[in-house]
């Protein structure tokens, strides 16, 4: 940043401090700086980058191509077609033909199971993936496939013909009840505008039969240099970087007499507009209210207050919206109001809600009563100085945390910055900024802003709801209605309810460590306390503001009658959302608003478990709740009922859905319908008590003297360890000696085929499972890894390239360790009706060759080198040691195993996948096909 720069910018942040809140136009109007470590510019040809070094992952770097072009520039033959170019640049480019391209990428360990991806949507198409940048050969054949299939792609006809029916097969997956409620909901919301007729799919006559050249006319209209924009974030020389953006996309020639870019605008509705929109197989009850709005990119000093003003208005009003959906009898299970910008020339402002059953009515006028209430009364002042203190600890956590920010997560911030023409600020620009502002803030400005959300101009009621006998809606009209009355009804002002008692008013004292020693070689403290608790703990650096906490017991559900496993599988649920000691959920939700903290506990069949997470400056507060959820937790029946209820809503209409009913006659096929594998969409849960509930969770955590816990993250060593001795050595215990209870919750043997008709859309889903025994050691999960990475890319070579079959095709593994170690391995796809039986004898003539011998050394190599990469990226993650850490104690095994994968990992050769394929693709031995086709007749059939 140059001198003049940084004086100007003091300056204005010395006006911004004394003049609020009277500030004059002309300093709201200046240009807000971009983050000073963003190198950004334009090539001559219009090209636009954005680089900037980030040390983490080490030797990699992020890449995004930004498209300035999407579905809604279509033409009208051509619906659809920016997704179907989305597909076809990854088959083949003027250097790299057809499959090639993403062979070259998946043979450096970065092909489509480490990161390649693309995307398409009504305004943009982003393509994503990683390149390693210590290798300068690598790294310049990244950015020329890039700058390939910016303006090279060959759109080969035979290629075109293999991806048209991928992209069918895409179509038919999504024409489900939920694009069926949002084309409905689009006509109403979008009328007028081509958005409403440019959904990103397209249209079937149009994808079924397009010509070449039809294609190959959006993509030279539309993939220019001017229309891109390519983000790169890594590890790297952003100087070095930017002389190989300038070689690879400099060269991309400049159009002459390009197409016009036209903004595409949504015709306002000057009074309101409703629309109700059902399906047999949706199984939400959605209802929002929303306000078409022009958008309003944050780019000058005025525009980030107005952000700003928006950011505590919606924090301070979806904390209401929160309390009601835990009254006694609530309107709704979840609500929530934001500000977003749906699309390039629209933003809106809404409030949504799910609805509980027949209660649509009441969710709404509850919604647009809590905005009126606003209006009439405004916030409070303890709600202001509320919400100011979680914005700025927000801000703080960021600014902490971006030394050991990844790299994607920056690329990302600035793809959707560079989307909606925001500036993208740094972490301490932004604190400042908010600092600065706050200052001088006032409440009644916040409280102004509700104004410019409830007005009849451009607003728009919309319900998705199932349609099921039993459930009725208000009609479009009665929604207009309610909306028009609300600022008729008498209202009283709102009552801030919150504790100032402390979390605990008495702390207990520290006990004694029994043992403690620990591992310079791993870095690993081991402390056992007086009440037989282990503790295993790892300072890191990954993360600057991260520490998590996991603990593990032997015991679980399975130890109970059939009878109380539904209350068994609430506890985690219920507990959530039950507070502690007097502070119930919304007490507990305002005292700790600007902390940074999550406190969960679960029971599962064989386990109960304890999870936590805080920033380092909340660690005592973590130890706080984890001592008071397990000792004294928070059971009243008001609460529980109105929990009840809210779960409800979500299991209730679950299996309206066809793709849940398939997965859950996977489950019920598989474990032959074990009374231990409940589904609470199967379960009446008006008829669960609190007191089974409450019995449950008092006797599997009345004893601590079993678990063990693991503490990994950025965490003072003197600290932790004190907090572990006052906090978790007070935690009760009566030295139980419980082992695992075996009820035989295992995977049927020999093979069944279950074929059954569910969903009206004209799609099938297939899924082949086998089992079998395994014995957990890092060699085996390396060599079920590299087997599943090599089936993977056949599979999707053969189903979905080959055969252009399928959309979806993948395999994959879970192990369970006890009571006696199995494992499961899946494959799953979703096609056509009518090529169920092709591709299901294609799928097992390809698990044949792989039984057979018949690998390409590629496979081996693409296998090695992501394998490798995922490691090297794992390795530096707080959340990959914990639970590697907690498998490894649970199961006996050394602690740090897991640290010598690489080596097990380079071991691999198509010698050892196919030994580990003929011993773990047992299909002839242990097979259950479960294949859904559509209602259309056919009975249900099981051989």
């Amino acid at each position: 940043m140059n001198l003049k720069k940084l004086i100007f910018i003091s300056v204005l942040f010395c006006a911004l401090f004394t003049i609020l809140p009277a500030l004059p136009n002309e300093l709201l109007e200046q240009p807000l700086q971009q983050d000073p470590a963003i190198l950004s510019g334009q090539l001559p040809n219009g090209f636009t980058y954005y680089i900037q070094h980030n040390p983490n992952p080490s030797h990699l770097a992020e890449l995004r191509l930004y498209v300035d072009a999407g579905s809604v520039d279509e033409d009208d033959d051509q619906r659809g077609l920016a997704h179907f170019t989305e597909h076809m640049v990854f088959n083949g480019t003027k250097n790299f033909a057809k499959s090639e391209l993403v062979n070259y990428l998946s043979s450096i360990g970065m092909g489509y199971a480490n990161g390649l991806n693309a995307m398409t949507s009504y305004d943009y198409t982003i393509y994503t993936f990683k390149i390693p940048t210590d290798d300068k050969e690598k790294l310049n054949k990244g950015l020329m496939i890039l700058s390939d299939m910016a303006y090279q792609a060959t759109f080969d006809p035979e290629e075109i013909e293999k991806e048209r029916g991928v992209i069918i097969e895409e179509w038919r997956m999504g024409q489900d009840a939920e694009s069926r409620i949002r084309d409905k909901q689009n006509s109403v919301i979008l009328a007028g505008s081509r958005y409403a007729e440019r959904s990103p799919i397209g249209t079937f006559e149009v994808i079924s039969s397009f010509t070449r050249d039809t294609l190959l006319r959006f993509y030279t209209d539309w993939y220019r240099p001017d229309l891109q924009k390519l983000v790169i974030v890594g590890d790297f020389d952003p100087q070095e970087i930017l002389a190989l953006v300038t070689q690879y996309f400099g060269v991309i020639p400049k159009p002459v007499n390009p197409r016009p870019k036209q903004e595409f605008k949504v015709p306002e509705n000057l009074t309101p507009v409703a629309v109700v929109a059902t399906d047999p197989e949706y199984p939400y009850n959605i209802l929002n209210v929303m306000w078409k709005k022009e958008p309003s990119p944050v780019q000058t000093y005025g525009s980030y207050l107005n952000y700003l003003k928006n950011s505590l208005f919606y924090t301070m009003l979806n904390s209401r919206l929160d309390e009601f959906s835990k009254s006694p009898n609530p309107p709704y299970s979840f609500a929530a109001a934001y500000e977003y910008p749906m699309l390039r020339t629209m933003s809106t402002a809404a409030i949504m809600s799910m609805f509980l059953p027949n209660k649509a009515e009441t969710a709404l006028t509850t919604m647009l009563t809590e905005a009126e209430r606003v209006q009439r009364y405004g916030f409070l002042d303890s709600e202001f100085e509320r919400a100011k203190s979680q914005i700025l600890r927000e801000l703080q956590q960021a600014v902490d945390q971006k030394e050991t920010r990844e790299s994607s997560q920056i690329a990302w911030e600035l793809v959707f910055d560079l989307s909606y023409n925001d500036v993208t600020l740094s972490a301490e620009q932004d604190l400042e900024l908010t600092k600065s502002f706050l200052t001088e803030l006032t409440l009644p400005e916040i409280n102004a802003i509700v104004t410019q959300l409830i007005q009849e101009k451009n607003m728009c009621i919309s319900i998705g709801a199932p349609e099921k006998e039993g459930l009725t809606y208000p009609s479009e009209e009665r929604l207009l209605e309610i909306a028009q009355h609300i600022s008729t009804q008498e209202l009283e002002a709102y009552e801030d309810k919150a504790l100032s008692a402390p979390l605990m008013s008495h702390l207990p004292k520290p006990v004694k460590i029994k043992k403690e020693s620990y591992d310079p070689e791993t870095g690993i403290y081991y402390w056992q306390l007086k009440n037989g608790i282990k503790i295993y703990a790892k300072k890191t650096d990954f993360k600057n503001d991260e520490v998590l906490l996991s603990a593990i017991s032997p015991g679980g559900y399975t130890r109970y009658n059939k009878e109380d496993i539904p209350a068994a599988e609430l506890v985690s649920s219920y507990l959530k959302e039950s507070g502690f000691g007097s502070f119930d959920a919304v007490s507990l939700s305002k005292a700790t608003a600007d902390k940074v903290v999550r406190v969960s506990l679960d029971v599962g069949p064989y386990t109960e478990t304890l999870d936590a997470s805080c920033s380092p400056k909340d660690m005592e507060l973590m130890f706080q709740m984890i001592y008071q959820y397990t000792t004294n937790p928070r059971f009243n029946a008001q609460d529980f009922q109105s929990f009840i209820q809210r779960t409800k809503t979500y299991y209730e209409n679950r299996n309206l859905d066809p793709l849940n009913v398939f997965m859950d006659k996977i489950d019920k096929e598989l474990y032959n319908n074990h009374p231990y594998r409940v589904n609470l969409a199967e379960v009446d849960l008006d008829k669960i008590e609190m007191s089974t509930v409450e019995r449950i969770f008092r006797d599997r955590f009345a004893d601590f003297s079993d678990f063990s816990f693991i503490i990994v993250g950025n965490f003072d060593e003197i600290l932790i360890k004190q907090y572990c001795q006052i906090y978790l050595g007070n935690l009760p215990t009566k030295k139980r000696k419980e082992q695992i209870k075996d009820v035989n919750i295992y995977p049927i043997s020999g093979q069944k085929e279950v074929r059954f008709s569910k969903g009206a859309t004209d799609r099938a889903f297939v899924s082949h499972i086998t089992n079998g025994s395994y014995k957990p050691n890092i060699e085996n999960d390396v060599l079920m890894d590299g087997l599943l990475y090599v089936m993977n890319e056949k599979l999707r070579e053969n189903i979905r390239e080959e055969r252009s079959g399928v959309y979806l095709i993948q395999a994959w593994s879970d192990m369970t360790p006890y009571p006696k170690p199995y494992y499961l391995l899946n494959i799953v796809m979703a096609c056509a009706p009518v090529r169920v039986d092709e591709l299901n004898n294609a799928i097992f003539a390809t698990l044949d060759s792989l039984q057979s011998n018949f690998i390409d050394e590629r496979y081996i190599i693409s296998a090695r080198e992501t394998l490798k990469q995922q490691f090297k990226q794992n390795i530096r993650s707080n959340r990959y040691w914990i639970n590697q850490l907690r498998t490894n104690i649970w199961l006996g095994k050394p602690l740090t195993e897991f640290t010598n994968r690489p080596q097990y990992i380079d071991r691999l050769t198509p010698e050892s996948i196919v030994s580990a394929a003929n011993s773990y693709l047992r299909f002839n031995d242990n097979k259950l096909s479960v294949i859904m086709l559509p209602e259309n007749g056919k009975k249900d059939s099981k051989n």
